[in-house]
């Protein structure tokens, strides 16, 4: 609704203007009311009225003085006064004419006719709405030439074409040797919330409206340039920007550097962090300080010298149902595709086709065993589909471990498989037959034969085997009393430790550890 003013030094006639229309039916709300000019003058500053019902003679400043005062005051404020509708008598024609060379928008004669105060008021709003209209598409107009500026600037650089540019604050005059110091920040759609894509723009502004800026859609991503932004102020916005959308990151930020030349400068630093974007996590911005603690001269020549080796050990963990093994060498796996300098999509490819071959190398081995395909599974797609490098390998551990798990299910060894998996993992705890039965839901006495038939002894002897070689282990590589290792690898009393030992390498511990090294 538009606003009104009603300035009359008359209380009956303020208040009959108020009561002679239905303002609100007509778009508009009576914001203050003035009985002199002077009130008219601080009230109007005040309430910024867009229309003014004002009285051609009035104690204290006259209508005329009022308007002047008013024109003047707007000016120097970069403001559109307020529209003047002049309240006067016959006798006040003379003064009635003046106000009209002022710019009022008509006068009406006291006592004022309601239709014709309707009319007029209808006219005016009007004339103001087309105004705004007219304004606003300047400023549009205006605001997509700054955008093109930059959108220019930043994709192809400074042309003699574009001599100078501003932005929609109406900030302009920046040349080719202007010394402003631009910063230019990219953030990324691929990794913006996917509910708030159509949002990213309108983010923005609301996080960077403090600085001098524009924002530019390039290459479907949000740039925005900053003009003489202090480093420290935009750190803190970023850090707040961020904290809305936590568990992303989509911020990529140049060097702040001098000159257009410099803008687009520092934009192109910001666009070659943009695939960085995919290997990292849990931080909120990439810049030139983080990236120097990364490798970026990393390929996929390990990748590809291990991949036979991958494939190898991964399909022994899970004959063997080693998910501990599987789990370390996923994380062994994932490290050697860790290559920043490569795209997005060529690290995926590698995952792919790392899962596939594993994959394959089981079915084949084993095609009595009934793995659910991958096809079904859709991995290809699902793969190509995450966003950052942790979800693409998560997935893919996560499928391996399906595979292990299914690999072992419904076969007549797979209990066993299992429980020497759990001993291999537990063997330093007190673990007994009876324990491990209860652990599978199966008979002792079963297990028992089923542990001897599978590995050949029994299930003691084999978990003494396993004791003794992982106390070698320590003996060798660690400076841990014996007592120590002693209780580590599940052997509370230190005699006993000695007594089978012994047994199994015909040395006590320290003749073992003299000898060896």
């Amino acid at each position: 609704m538009m606003k009104l003013l009603i300035a009359d030094d008359e209380e009956s006639i303020r208040t009959g203007l108020k009561l002679i229309v239905d303002w609100e039916e007509l778009g508009v709300s009576v914001c203050a009311e003035a009985s002199n000019g002077n009130e008219a003058v601080e009230k109007i500053k005040d309430y910024s009225p867009d229309i003014v019902l004002l009285d051609i003679k009035m104690p204290g400043l006259t209508g005329i003085e009022v308007m002047e005062n008013i024109n003047e005051y707007c000016k120097s404020q970069g403001k559109n006064p307020p529209a003047f509708l002049i309240l006067s008598g016959f006798s006040q024609f003379e003064y009635a004419q003046n106000a009209l060379n002022l710019g009022a928008k008509g006068y009406l004669l006291k006592p004022v006719d309601e239709d014709d105060l309707i009319s007029k008021i209808n006219t005016i709003k009007s004339e103001i709405t087309s105004a705004i209209a007219v304004q606003e598409d300047s400023k549009t107009a205006k605001k997509y030439e700054i955008r093109e500026f930059y959108r220019n600037l930043l994709l192809n650089g400074i042309s003699n074409g574009i001599k100078t540019a501003g932005n929609s604050n109406g900030d302009v005059g920046l040349g080719q040797d202007n010394t402003d110091e631009y910063t230019v920040l990219i953030c990324s759609n691929e990794y913006f919330p996917d509910e708030d894509k159509t949002l990213i723009e309108k983010c923005v502004g609301n996080y960077f409206s403090f600085f001098a800026m524009e924002s530019v859609n390039v290459n479907g991503n949000v740039a925005v340039v900053l003009k003489n932004a202090n480093e420290d102020a935009v750190s803190n916005c970023i850090e707040r920007f961020v904290k809305h959308y936590p568990e992303n990151v989509f911020i990529c930020r140049g060097k702040k550097l001098k000159g257009l030349s410099g803008c687009q400068e520092s934009y192109r630093e910001a666009s070659k962090y943009l695939n960085i974007l995919f290997f990292v996590n849990n931080i909120n911005c990439i810049s030139e300080e983080l990236i120097q603690k990364y490798d970026f001269e990393r390929n996929f020549n390990y990748f590809d010298s291990k991949f036979n080796d991958f494939c190898n050990r991964a399909v022994f963990c899970i004959e063997t149902y080693d998910k501990v093994g599987l789990v370390s060498l996923c994380s062994e796996m994932k490290d050697s595709v860790f290559v920043l300098n490569a795209k997005s999509s060529e690290v995926k490819q590698k995952i792919i086709s790392l899962l596939m071959e594993i994959y394959n190398r089981v079915t084949t081995k084993y095609p009595e065993r009934e793995l659910e395909d991958l096809q079904n599974l859709d991995i290809v797609t699902k793969i190509l589909g995450k966003r950052t490098f942790e979800e693409t390998f998560l997935f893919f551990t996560q499928v391996l471990m399906n595979v292990i798990e299914s690999f072992h299910t419904n076969t007549a060894d797979s209990v066993i498989v299992k429980v020497i998996a759990y001993v291999k993992t537990n063997y330093a705890s007190d673990l007994k037959l009876e324990t491990l039965g209860e652990l599978f839901n199966c008979n002792s006495a079963y297990l028992g034969k089923k542990f001897r038939k599978y590995t050949g002894v029994q299930f003691n002897t084999y978990l003494d085997n396993l004791r003794i070689e992982e106390a070698k282990n320590k003996l060798l590589n660690t400076d841990l009393k014996i007592y120590q290792i002693s209780k580590l690898v599940g052997y509370a009393n230190t005699d006993y430790f000695f007594m089978k030992f012994k047994k199994a390498t015909g040395m006590t511990p320290k003749e073992f550890k003299e000898n060896v090294e």
